[in-house]
């Protein structure tokens, strides 16, 4: 079983075009995950992102420079949360 995942350092997220190819790429590919590094915007707006994704769940580091959407509600146990 292959698992669609898309992995992106995407500085600056809130810049349209930049979001606008994850957009895209979600669009057209359907991956299950998708991880977003070093956004440069607060915590406070992913949930925005979330929904613009059409995606489930999401997830941030503690100091929110990596994003991970989910296509589906998924469990784990966090061993450590890091900056990077």
């Amino acid at each position: 079983m292959m698992i669609k995942t898309l992995i992106r350092n995407i500085r600056y997220v809130k810049t349209q075009q930049a979001f606008q190819r994850v957009i895209n790429m979600q669009k057209e590919h359907g991956f299950f995950i998708v991880a977003l590094m070093e956004p440069f915007q607060k915590k406070r707006f992913i949930q925005k992102y979330k929904r613009r994704l059409g995606l489930e769940a999401v997830i941030s580091n503690v100091n929110g420079k990596i994003w991970l959407f989910f296509d589906a509600v998924v469990e784990w146990d966090l061993f450590i949360d890091t900056e990077q």
